[in-house]
C-alpha cells in the first residue's frame, strides 16, 4: 500500500541541483496516479499491479527531498535538521493523529471486543511510524484476504517513509563533513553516496526478498534504493545533459516521459501479488517513475505526459493523495465488515467516502497545520505534536484497557478462551528404533494402533481422537506440527520454528518403525501461497500445485506400502472471516456470520481437488467431520457463540470437536479393522 506523503509544495523546478522550486505539476500529477493505483487496486478493480504506486510515492520522496536537502547544502554549505524534521512533523502528524483517532473509534463501534487490544496496539504503532515493523513481526501479510484486515494495515508505508526522513538527512551531513574534510565538491560526495546506497540497498532488497519475503516487504533496507534513485536524478545536471544530448530537448523530454507512462502502466497491469516482490520487480514502478520525473527536469516545453499530469482533475487528486491514501483503506476495510460484502461496488462506495473525507482533512486539518504562522518555530511544533501524541495515545490505551474489560464479561469472554490455542499433552511416551519420540493417548496399553499425522488441522482434532480412542481400546500415536503438512512439501516457515522437512521426513520413518494399524492423515488445504522449492524460493500458480502434488502422491504411495489402512480428514472449510469476531461485533452487519458453500468449496484453489484425486488413486479412505455437519447446499455455518464451529477462520473449536467423539469412535474403529468407515 502506498502513502502519499510528500508535499504538494517546495517542488523544485529541476533543471540543476540547488536550482529554484518553481512547483512542477508533472509531480503533483504522478502523486495523482500513484495514490488512483494504490485506490483502485484496494477497490478490488482489475488493475493487479496497484500495489506498487507506493514505489512511485518512494520515488517522488525521495526526489523532493534530496532536492530541499541540496538547496539548502548549496546554499548555506549544511542542513538544519531540527527545521526540517519540524516541517515533516508538521506535514504528517495532524492528518494521521485525526484518522488513528476516527478509525479506532470505529473499531470500537462495529468490530469485537476481541480485537480493539490488538488495533489499539496497531494505531499506537502508526503514530510511532513503526507499524512496518510491527506488522511483519506479527505474521501478518500485506497480500493475505483471509480475514477481515487491520485498518492500520496501510500504515506501513508511513514508517518507511518517516525513517527515511529521520536517516537520510544525517547521511547527507555526513557525506557533506567528509568533501568538506577532503576539500572535495559536496555534490560529488553525494552522487556517490546516492549511487551506493542504491547499489547496497538493491541487492539487500533481491537478497531477503528471496530469503524472507514478508520481512523484506515491509523494511527500510529493501526500499532505500527507490529513494536513492530518485535522489541521484535530483543531483543530475539536466540543462547541460539535454544541451549536450543528440535529439531536441523537447524530443528528449518527450521520449523519458512516455517511456515512463509505459513503464508505470507495465506495473500496473502486469505485476502480481504472487511475484517476489520488492525485489527485481519493482524496477518497473520505479523505473517509470524515476523517467517522468527525469523527463519534467529537461528544460524544454510541454509534451503530451506534462499536458495529461497536469489536468484540472490530475492535479486535485495529486492536492489530497495523502489525506485520500490514510482515508481510503480504513473506509475500505470497516465498510465492508459492517455490511458484511467485500463486492467491489462497496469497495468503490467506500473509496469515493474517502476521498470525501480526504477533502475535508486536506482544507481544515492538512494545510491549516502546515502553514499556520504560529507553528513555525520549532518549540510550538514540538508541543502541538506532544499534546497530539497524548491525545491519540490515551484514546489507545483506553481502547485496550475497555476491549479487556468487556472480555472479562459473557459472552465476550467464552468467546475468547474458544479463541485461545489449546496444547495438549501425553498420557505416555516411548521411543522407536529411529531414536522418534511418540507421543501416545488413548487406551496406551491397548495391542491396536491408530496413528495420527499432520499439521495443526491434525492436532485441532485430538480432544476427540483421545476420548475415541479411549472408548473404542485403541492405543492413539500422534505426530504433528503448526504449518507443516503430512506430505514433504517445502513450505515458508518462520525460522524459529526449524524445518518443516525434517519433521516430515522424520513422520514417515516413524510410520516404518511403528507399523501403526492404520494411519489418519490430517492437514490443511491453505498452503496455496507458501509453498517453496528446495532452495527457498517461493513458487506460485501450476508450478506451487505440481510441488504439491508430487509431495502427497509421494506420501499416499508410501503410507499405503507400510500401512493396512490409510485415512484421509477431509480438511474443513477456510472461511473469508473470523466467525468468533463476527458473532461479538456490537453491530450486526446487514447479513450472518455464514459463508457460501461456493466460497468455502472454492478458497483453497485447486489443493483439495488434487489431494481428492490422489485419495482416489491409492484407494484411501476419506472421512468428513464437518462440511456434513455444518454446510448445506447453500451456506456453511460457523454456529453461535454457545456452540461455535470455529475458533478461528480456519481452525475447529474444541467444543465443535468434542461434539463429534461418535463419529470419529466409528471411523477409528473401522479403520482399526481394516473395513471401510468412508462417510466422505
Amino acid at each position: 500500500m502506498a502513502q502519499a506523503t510528500t508535499a504538494a509544495v517546495e517542488q523544485p523546478a529541476g533543471h540543476a541541483p540547488g536550482a529554484g522550486h518553481a512547483f512542477r505539476t508533472d509531480i503533483n500529477g504522478l502523486r495523482a496516479v500513484a495514490v488512483l493505483a494504490v485506490v483502485v487496486y484496494h477497490a478490488g478493480i482489475a488493475v493487479p499491479g496497484g500495489f506498487t504506486g507506493v514505489d512511485v510515492f518512494y520515488v517522488i520522496s525521495g526526489y523532493l527531498i534530496s532536492s530541499l536537502l541540496l538547496r539548502e547544502v548549496d546554499r548555506s554549505g549544511t542542513v538544519d535538521l531540527v527545521a526540517f524534521w519540524t516541517r515533516r512533523m508538521r506535514r504528517l502528524v495532524p492528518a494521521l493523529a485525526l484518522v488513528v483517532a476516527a478509525t479506532l473509534l470505529a473499531c470500537v463501534v462495529l468490530l469485537s471486543p476481541l480485537v480493539w487490544g490488538r488495533l489499539a496496539a496497531h494505531g499506537a504503532a502508526s503514530m510511532l511510524f513503526v507499524s512496518n515493523l510491527l506488522f511483519p513481526y506479527q505474521g501478518q501479510n500485506y497480500f493475505s484476504d483471509s480475514v477481515t484486515p487491520s485498518p492500520f494495515l496501510h500504515t506501513w508505508s508511513l514508517g518507511i517513509e518517516e525513517q527515511f526522513y529521520l536517516f537520510w538527512p544525517l547521511l547527507v551531513l555526513l557525506a557533506v563533513g567528509i568533501a568538506r574534510r577532503r576539500r572535495v565538491p559536496a555534490l560529488r560526495t553525494l552522487r556517490l553516496l546516492f549511487a551506493g546506497t542504491f547499489v547496497v540497498s538493491l541487492a539487500v532488497s533481491v537478497w531477503l526478498t528471496a530469503a524472507v519475503p514478508d520481512w523484506a516487504f515491509y523494511v527500510l533496507p529493501t526500499r532505500a534504493w527507490e529513494f536513492a534513485g530518485a535522489a541521484l536524478v535530483a543531483t543530475l545536471p539536466w540543462d547541460r545533459l539535454a544541451g549536450s544530448a543528440r535529439v531536441r530537448p523537447a524530443l528528449l523530454r518527450a521520449l523519458l516521459g512516455t517511456a515512463g507512462v509505459v513503464l508505470l502502466a507495465l506495473s500496473f497491469a502486469v505485476v502480481k501479488e504472487t511475484d517476489p516482490f520488492p525485489g527485481t520487480v519493482a524496477l518497473l514502478p520505479v523505473g517509470g517513475a524515476l523517467l517522468v520525473l527525469a523527463a519534467g527536469s529537461v528544460p524544454a516545453s510541454a509534451t503530451w505526459v506534462d499536458r495529461v499530469l497536469g489536468l484540472r482533475l490530475m492535479q486535485r487528486f495529486g492536492d489530497v493523495s495523502y489525506s485520500w491514501y490514510l482515508w481510503h483503506w480504513p473506509f475500505v476495510v470497516l465498510t465492508t465488515a459492517a455490511v458484511q460484502d467485500d463486492a467491489v461496488w462497496v469497495k468503490v462506495l467506500a473509496s469515493l467516502a474517502a476521498l470525501g473525507a480526504a477533502v475535508a482533512t486536506y482544507r481544515w486539518v492538512e494545510n491549516p497545520v502546515r502553514f499556520s504562522p504560529a507553528l513555525r518555530t520549532w518549540r510550538r511544533t514540538a508541543v502541538v505534536t506532544l499534546v497530539i501524541g497524548l491525545v491519540v495515545g490515551g484514546l489507545t490505551v483506553t481502547t485496550r484497557v475497555a476491549g479487556a474489560a468487556v472480555l472479562e464479561r459473557e459472552p465476550y469472554a467464552t468467546a475468547a478462551a474458544t479463541r485461545v490455542a489449546p496444547s495438549y499433552g501425553c498420557d505416555a511416551k516411548t521411543r522407536t528404533a529411529s531414536d522418534l519420540e511418540v507421543c501416545l493417548l488413548g487406551d496406551v496399553d491397548a495391542s491396536t494402533t491408530v496413528m495420527l499425522l499432520g499439521d495443526s488441522h491434525a492436532m485441532q482434532w485430538i480432544p476427540a481422537f483421545d476420548a475415541a480412542a479411549k472408548d473404542a481400546g485403541l492405543r492413539l500415536a500422534v505426530r504433528w506440527r503448526h504449518g507443516c503438512p503430512a506430505a514433504e512439501v517445502p513450505v515458508v516457515q518462520p525460522s524459529e520454528r526449524g524445518s518443516c522437512t525434517t519433521f516430515q521426513e522424520g513422520s514417515l520413518r516413524l510410520v516404518e518403525d511403528l507399523r501403526p494399524d492404520a494411519v489418519v492423515v490430517g492437514q490443511a488445504q491453505i498452503y496455496g501461497g507458501r509453498i517453496q522449492r528446495d532452495d527457498g524460493t517461493r513458487v506460485h500458480g501450476q508450478a506451487a500445485l505440481d510441488v504439491w502434488e508430487t509431495a502427497n502422491d509421494e506420501l499416499f504411495d508410501r503410507l499405503t506400502e507400510l500401512v493396512p489402512t490409510v485415512v484421509a480428514i477431509e480438511d474443513n472449510p477456510k472461511l473469508g472471516l473470523d466467525p468468533l469476531e463476527c458473532l461479538t461485533r456490537p453491530w450486526p452487519g446487514l447479513g450472518d456470520c455464514s459463508v457460501s458453500r461456493d466460497y468455502a468449496e472454492t478458497s483453497n484453489g485447486d489443493l483439495p481437488r488434487i489431494s481428492a484425486e490422489i485419495w482416489a488413486t491409492y484407494g484411501v479412505t476419506t472421512w468428513d467431520g464437518v462440511w456434513s455437519e455444518t454446510c448445506d447446499d447453500t451456506r456453511c455455518r460457523v454456529g453461535d457463540l454457545r456452540h461455535p464451529v470455529y475458533m478461528d477462520y480456519h481452525h475447529l473449536s474444541r467444543d465443535y470437536v468434542l461434539s463429534q467423539v461418535a463419529s470419529v469412535e466409528q471411523m477409528l474403529t473401522a479403520a482399526a479393522r481394516g473395513t471401510s468407515g468412508d462417510n466422505g
